[in-house]
């Protein structure tokens, strides 16, 4: 039987190379590393001490804001999947925080740019069996909770909310915001990953047999939090639920799950250790 194969964004550093490393050392995959740099996806193959099993990660050039780098991307990956399928597809690029990146080029990064990696790989992941992990955050339920637009809330919250939605609310973002004290819940890092898991769920309605998730990693200390003090957990030790959405048997699809690998509510924050979210629809006044 033929190895799972993986495609990862963003899996040169941080996050993404501790899922690219584990998928190929306990994983037994065989991995696409979407790299904006070759050179650097290379050394950080060379740094993860695979040895043989190194041969199981190939770079692949991916900008996932550029719409030619990842159309350019899909076709490297098709061409050398040949009648394999992909299984697994892990949107983990991303920026915010740390990066000092503006608010439109950040939702063209983590909104967008899941959405154009979708979209061009779609066609080659298992239509049966494939999972597809969206990198979300605790910032999504926590921009959810902070906001005081209840039309907004419940935009966030709902599966009928179109992808034209979701550019509206990014464009009203832009423009002044809903409301309620700025702060990093109440910022376009947060609406940024609460939109994503409204994409996750758009995903999840439009090829139900392939199971989408949206996940926090937690609190981890990478280059885009540095600046943000120190603590926080190991790239490592935020593949929990990553690893949980791609391998295990889920609840349902279109779901969001915190870093403890337990399903969590998209309206508030739930922190690992608390009881898992039981599904109950939020109830905005």
């Amino acid at each position: 039987m033929a190895s799972p194969v993986v495609f990862v964004t963003g899996g040169n550093a941080g996050i993404g190379a501790a899922i690219c490393k584990l998928l190929v050392s306990d994983r037994g995959c065989k991995v696409f590393m979407g790299s904006r740099s070759v050179e650097k996806g290379q050394n950080a193959v060379k740094e993860m001490g695979l040895g043989d099993k190194a041969g199981d990660i190939t770079v692949v050039q991916c900008d996932v804001n550029s719409d030619e780098s990842v159309k350019n991307a899909a076709a490297t990956v098709k061409s050398a999947l040949g009648d394999q399928k992909l299984f697994g597809l892990v949107n983990n690029a991303g920026t915010g925080l740390g990066h000092g990146t503006g608010d439109k080029d950040l939702f063209n990064t983590n909104v967008h740019g899941p959405k154009r990696v979708c979209d061009n790989f779609i066609s080659l992941m298992d239509p049966e069996k494939g999972r597809i992990v969206n990198m979300g955050s605790g910032a999504g339920p926590g921009f959810v909770k902070s906001i005081k637009d209840v039309a907004v809330k419940k935009q966030l919250c709902s599966g009928d909310t179109t992808w034209a939605d979701i550019e509206d609310l990014m464009k009203r973002f832009l423009d002044g915001g809903f409301g309620g004290e700025k702060s990093m819940f109440n910022s376009s890092y947060g609406l940024s990953k609460a939109a994503l898991t409204v994409f996750t769920m758009q995903m999840a309605a439009k090829h139900p047999n392939i199971k989408s998730s949206c996940v926090s990693p937690g609190y981890i200390q990478t280059n885009m939090t540095k600046t943000f003090g120190s603590g926080g957990l190991t790239p490592e030790q935020g593949t929990i639920s990553t690893m949980r959405c791609l391998f295990d048997d889920l609840p349902a699809n279109g779901l969001f799950f915190g870093s403890d690998g337990l399903r969590s509510p998209i309206h508030v924050s739930r922190n690992p250790g608390e009881p898992e979210y039981d599904g109950k629809a939020p109830v905005f006044e």
